[in-house]
């Protein structure tokens, strides 16, 4: 038998929907970390890479995070609103 739906009862997500979007933040600070490592962190390591790719290369993982970052966002927040109407 089907009861009337609450105004103040909103369906829960699933486990994979809240795992997929831990997993995504989590994926999107490690990116954003790894290439701030790698622009200020590899001089005291002694790396051999150039500066110039050193910068690229954290430039291009900085912005890879940050994208990851507004898709996630984005869909938990079409999410939302999927389940609010």
């Amino acid at each position: 038998m089907l009861r009337p739906k609450n105004e103040d009862e909103k369906p829960k997500q699933s486990m994979f929907a809240q795992f997929a979007r831990i997993f995504g933040i989590s994926m999107t600070m490690l990116y954003i970390a790894m290439g701030i490592f790698i622009m200020f962190a590899s001089e005291k390591l002694s790396l051999d890479i150039p500066n110039s790719m050193r910068y690229g290369l954290g430039g291009i993982l900085i912005l890879y995070g940050i994208v990851r970052f507004v898709r996630v966002y984005n869909s938990t927040r079409s999410n939302r609103n999927r389940y609010e109407d």
